[in-house]
């Protein structure tokens, strides 16, 4: 009996070990450098008014960034510095003085719709690490960012 439970602890291990992932979505690290750029990324999709969300646009043309801590309406926001090379963001948010480098990475996915990308910040020094964004955004300014957001609520 005993060798029977062993014999089956062993092949769920072996099996467990052998199973093969899930190919990665990550896209490549030059390319990933690329897309953080000039484009929203959104913790959530807001279903109603009231719905929290946090936001990061990273804009080098105007010299950093900005993260929100927002609704539709009404928000915070916190400008930084960053410096972004293939897998790493180094952050500086003068406000606080602090200074921090995370890894990050971005992947190719199917949703939650409308999205297409997940950004995930590994050492996020604000928000929940993992913010989507979508690869067709051509809104260089960011200002289609809030028309997209009440457009959404309006439609649920």
């Amino acid at each position: 009996m005993r060798q029977g439970i062993l014999r089956i602890v062993f092949c769920a291990a072996l099996a467990a070990c052998s199973s093969a992932e899930a190919p990665s979505r990550a896209v490549p690290a030059k390319e990933a450098q690329t897309l953080l750029v000039d484009r929203n990324w959104i913790d959530r999709m807001p279903e109603t008014e009231k719905d929290k969300l946090f936001v990061y646009r990273f804009v080098p043309s105007m010299g950093g960034g900005v993260f929100q801590d927002r609704t539709i309406f009404k928000g915070t926001f916190e400008l930084f510095m960053f410096e972004a090379t293939a897998g790493e963001i180094r952050f500086v948010l003068p406000e606080t003085k602090q200074k921090v480098t995370s890894k990050f990475v971005i992947e190719n996915v199917d949703g939650p719709k409308p999205f297409d990308l997940k950004l995930t910040i590994t050492d996020d020094p604000r928000g929940p690490k993992v913010y989507y964004g979508m690869r067709s955004e051509t809104d260089r300014e960011g200002r289609l960012l809030d028309q997209r957001l009440r457009a959404n609520i309006i439609t649920n």
